[in-house]
């Protein structure tokens, strides 16, 4: 197995991502919040990049359930946030979101191309390196970033799932992440950027949960041919 990380998703463009698994990661919060809504009972979710979409989707399917942020804040009108916090302890009967956020949403559709996309966070981290190395194809992991540059978080998480991969193969970005998460310790991924965004608005609770490390069993999975996400396992 050969993998790679791409470090900025102004760089997702220029990776070749056609046969491989992508790994869309994005700790604080989108893909810690999706896991967690799945888990409590949402049925799937459609993930788009901007406000006016996710309404024109309601407005031809009414049931549909809002989910997103901006600047870390709930877009008026949607039914949630991107909290995973607002589904943590739920048990639905089924629902489907349509999501956006600022960072979480681009980068799955920066996935486009992949053989399949997954989804993960921390507290998936070991159950996606199982399922990958099930899957058995190269993989490539895509840190979400923040606004379009470096994160600390999603790297280290990349880092982390690295570890337990162990390709044979690593490109200099899987390199770099491996570095990172060998060098930094979890709890110090609270003073990164959008740990300190997330401090400032008082979701302190939010950045412990999306910091716990494996103790979700779920895989998330995107099909890009019918927009919809959900559960692999």
């Amino acid at each position: 197995m050969r993998a790679e990380v791409i470090l900025s998703p102004a760089e997702f463009g220029l990776h070749e991502l056609a046969g491989k698994t992508a790994v869309v990661i994005d700790v604080f919060r989108f893909t810690t919040t999706v896991l967690t809504a799945l888990e409590a009972g949402m049925d799937r979710f459609f993930p788009v990049t901007d406000v006016e979409e996710a309404w024109a989707l309601k407005g031809a399917q009414p049931n549909y359930l809002l989910a997103g942020e901006r600047q870390a804040l709930r877009i008026p009108g949607f039914d949630f946030g991107n909290s995973p916090l607002e589904h943590y302890g739920k048990e639905y009967s089924g629902g489907d979101l349509v999501c956006t956020t600022t960072n979480g949403t681009a980068a799955i559709h920066g996935a486009k191309g992949s053989r399949e996309v997954v989804l993960a966070c921390l507290r998936s981290a070991q159950a996606v390196a199982e399922y990958v190395l099930e899957q058995g194809n190269d993989v490539i992991l895509l840190p979400a970033g923040l606004k379009g540059t470096f994160s600390l978080e999603d790297t280290w998480c990349a880092g982390l799932i690295l570890s337990m991969l162990q390709p044979g193969e690593l490109g200099d970005g899987a390199k770099s992440a491996l570095l990172i998460y060998e060098g930094i310790p979890r709890e110090e991924l609270r003073q990164s950027l959008h740990g300190q965004r997330l401090t400032s608005l008082g979701l302190h609770a939010d950045l412990e949960f999306c910091l716990e490390l494996n103790c979700s069993s779920g895989v998330v999975v995107w099909n890009q041919e019918s927009g919809w996400g959900g559960l692999a396992r």
